[in-house]
């Protein structure tokens, strides 16, 4: 069995247990015990059971995005030597020249989630320094800031600014997916967007270009 289809059935199983347990009660031992694994091999691929989580969600989201664009649209990061660098975490789409159209994501994140939403459901309610949510956070920080660079090309904006809408609106598309994940009556995540479903990126855009405007009065 090589190193992927060890941590493919480290993932499935733990996702398994989490249907049946409590994700906090399902410990490592568990895992161990159902996969017929040694607590050595746990170890060597995983730190513990947050990067096990980061890692399930990246493989994940690695897949639904690598089936929905071609490979030149998607974004992987930099520079980074841990297993999950190898999967596709975002994407880059240009609807024109200073406009991003990234409703295609928002949909495939949405459905990551819905596939294994009893797993994620319980994942994004830690709020510990290492969890997903935490995790996410992070990573999405930088990816929507070189998402304003790129709609702001040659203008001008304060770097306070910059980050302000980053953080704004990285927070703003994490949140309305974890609370929706929370939600039992909601069928589908993103199933209310409609015409909006790009609405992240268009506001930016839209905020980008009234303060453009202000400047410019």
């Amino acid at each position: 069995m090589n190193a992927l289809s060890t941590m493919l059935l480290i993932a499935d199983t733990f996702v398994e247990l989490c249907d049946e347990t409590p994700l906090k009660k399902v410990s490592i031992s568990d895992i161990i015990e159902r996969t017929g694994k040694n607590r050595k091999t746990f170890y060597y691929h995983f730190e513990n059971k947050d990067s096990l989580i980061t890692w399930i969600f990246r493989y994940d989201l690695g897949q639904e995005l690598k089936k929905r664009f071609p490979e030149s649209a998607l974004v992987y990061e930099e520079n980074i030597g841990d297993s999950a660098s190898q999967f596709p975490y975002y994407i880059l789409q240009k609807s024109g020249v200073r406009s991003l159209d990234h409703s295609d994501f928002f949909e495939c994140f949405g459905n990551v989630l819905e596939a294994k939403r009893t797993f994620y459901t319980q994942a994004l309610m830690d709020n510990n320094p290492y969890s997903l949510r935490n995790y996410l956070y992070n990573l999405y920080l930088p990816a929507l800031r070189r998402d304003i660079h790129i709609i702001l090309s040659n203008r001008y904006l304060p770097e306070e600014n910059i980050q302000f809408l980053a953080e704004f609106y990285t927070c703003a598309f994490l949140y309305y997916h974890i609370r929706k994940c929370d939600q039992p009556l909601s069928e589908r995540l993103t199933g209310q967007a409609g015409p909006f479903a790009n609405i992240i990126h268009s506001s930016i855009e839209m905020q980008i270009k009234e303060a453009q405007l202000r400047r410019n009065l």
